[in-house]
This record gives structure tokens, sequence and C-alpha cells, in this order.
């Protein structure tokens, strides 16, 4: 079981069986030991972020949470992203108690990759280049709107 912090500090819990990914996949129509639901979900924020929401729902509602407050706990500084990798981690697991070893390691894989970008764009951030690259791109685009001499 794997868990994250939510906007108002409360902590989640996330598990994965059998049962569970089948009710998922009627409600998404994701089925998650699909390979190419599996690979569309990893590539998707709003997949896992759908994922991760129907597997707290339950929870939210003992506390009596409804939906839409429940969903705004979900905005706020990597919030996101530690939900979304809570969800990827606990689907890894869920992949190895199956002994489904390849898409364990491909979910592991994209895990790594994920947390390798998120501390470059930090550095990138941090660096100040994410403005200067900013700016050169968007100077780019005005030159392909306007065309070279700037009318356009």
């Amino acid at each position: 079981m794997q868990s994250f912090k939510d906007a108002e500090g409360r902590s989640w819990n996330i598990a994965l069986t059998i049962g569970k990914v089948r009710q998922l996949r009627e409600k998404l129509g994701l089925d998650l030991l699909d390979t190419q639901h599996h690979l569309q979900v990893i590539n998707s924020l709003t997949d896992r972020l759908a994922f991760v929401f129907l597997l707290v729902e339950d929870q939210a509602k003992e506390d009596g949470l409804s939906a839409e407050e429940l969903e705004l706990r979900f905005y706020g500084e990597g919030i996101a992203s530690a939900a979304s990798i809570a969800f990827l981690k606990e689907l890894e697991n869920f992949f190895q108690r199956l002994g489904q070893t390849v898409l364990a390691r491909l979910t592991a894989s994209s895990i790594e990759a994920m947390n390798k970008a998120q501390v470059r764009l930090d550095d990138l951030l941090k660096s100040g280049k994410v403005d200067s690259l900013l700016e050169e791109a968007t100077k780019e685009m005005e030159k392909m709107m306007l065309g070279e001499d700037g009318n356009g």
C-alpha cells in the first residue's frame, strides 16, 4: 500500500488488488493489465489522477468529503505528482505480486524517468534557465507567426 498527502496534510492510502483493477476498468474503461492501457496510463497524468481519485474515493466519503472537495485537495505544489508517483509505485508492487515482471519493470522505469525529469526541471527553474528558454521560444514563435519581416 502506498500513500500521499493532500493540500490539507491528510494522508491517503492507495491499494490495488485484482478486484479493484476490475472495478477501475469498469469505471474508466482502462485495464491496467492490458499493455496498451498500461502505457496510456503511464503517459497520462490525467489518467493516473483519475485512478488515484477512485482509489481514495471511499476514504473521502468516510471523511464526509464530496467529490469536488476531494478534487480540490489534489491542488498544490507537488501534490498531483506525489499522488501520481504513489499510484505508480502501488501499480509496480501490484505487478510484482502477480508475477508480471515486465510490467513491474516498465512501471519502475517510468517512475525513475519521472523523478529524474522532476529533478532536472527543478534545477532549470532554480538556475533561471527555464525563463531564458521560454523567452527564446516565445521569440521564435513570434517570428514564425509574424514572418521574418514582422508584417505577418
